[in-house]
C-alpha cells in the first residue's frame, strides 16, 4: 500500500513538474507567429484589411491564404 501510494506522488509530481516546464517556456507568442484575423470574400478584400493594420500599429505583418472556396483568410502577426 506504501509503495503505491509512494509511486502515485512521484509519477504526479513528475507529471506537474512537466506541465510546469512546459508553461514555462511558452512565454509570451513570438512575434514570427501568426494568428487568424478575419474571413475575407476577396484577396484585394484580405490585403486591403492587412494593409489597414500598420497605420494602426496592430501588427508587423500580414498574408493571405486562400481557402479554396472562394474566400481567404487573413493571418497576421501581432506586435507584443
Amino acid at each position: 500500500m506504501m509503495m503505491t501510494i509512494r509511486k502515485l506522488a512521484a509519477t504526479t509530481l513528475l507529471t506537474l513538474g512537466l506541465a510546469g516546464g512546459i508553461a514555462a517556456t511558452q512565454g509570451v507568442a513570438s512575434a514570427a507567429t501568426f494568428v487568424p484575423a478575419g474571413v475575407y470574400s476577396s484577396s484585394s478584400a484580405c490585403a486591403k484589411a492587412g494593409n489597414a493594420g500598420f497605420p494602426q500599429h496592430r501588427w508587423v505583418g500580414w498574408r493571405c491564404e486562400n481557402l479554396h472556396n472562394g474566400r481567404y483568410l487573413l493571418w497576421v502577426q501581432p506586435r507584443y
